[in-house]
C-alpha cells in the first residue's frame, strides 16, 4: 500500500485593510441575521408550547418547569453570543479608529457611487 502524497499548496490571499474590515463587518452582520432567525423560531416554539397547553388538560407543573428550564438556557446561550459578536464589533471598531488615522477610508466608493463615511467620537 502506497503512502498518500499530500500536494505542495501555498494559498496567497491578498485582502487590503479596507477589504478586511468590510468582510469583517459582514461576518458580524450575518451571525447576527442567523441568530434573529433562531430566536424567532425559539418564539415560535414557545408560541406552540403555550397554545398546546390551553388545548390541553394533560400539561403539568413540571412540563411547564422543564420548558421554562430550557428556555432559560436557551436565552443564556443567546446572551452569551451577543456578548461574543458585540466583542467582535469592539474590536473591528478598534481597527476602524486606527485606519481612519491612516486615511485608509477617504475617498471611498461603491460601484462607481461616492459613500459618505461619518464617524462619530462619543
Amino acid at each position: 500500500m502506497s503512502q498518500p502524497s499530500i500536494p505542495n499548496i501555498t494559498p496567497l490571499i491578498t485582502v487590503t485593510k479596507k477589504e478586511t474590515i468590510s468582510l469583517l463587518l459582514g461576518s458580524i452582520a450575518m451571525n447576527e441575521l442567523s441568530m434573529s432567525h433562531i430566536i424567532n423560531a425559539e418564539a415560535e416554539k414557545m408560541q406552540a408550547f403555550v397554545q398546546h397547553a390551553e388545548r390541553s388538560m394533560s400539561i403539568k407543573t413540571k412540563d411547564y418547569i422543564q420548558f421554562n428550564n430550557a428556555v432559560s438556557k436557551f436565552m443564556e446561550e443567546i446572551i452569551m453570543e451577543h456578548w461574543l459578536s458585540l466583542n467582535k464589533l469592539d474590536r473591528v471598531i478598534q481597527l476602524v479608529d486606527e485606519h481612519f488615522q491612516e486615511g485608509v477610508f477617504d475617498n471611498c466608493t461603491e460601484e462607481g457611487k461616492e459613500i459618505n463615511v461619518e464617524y462619530y467620537d462619543e
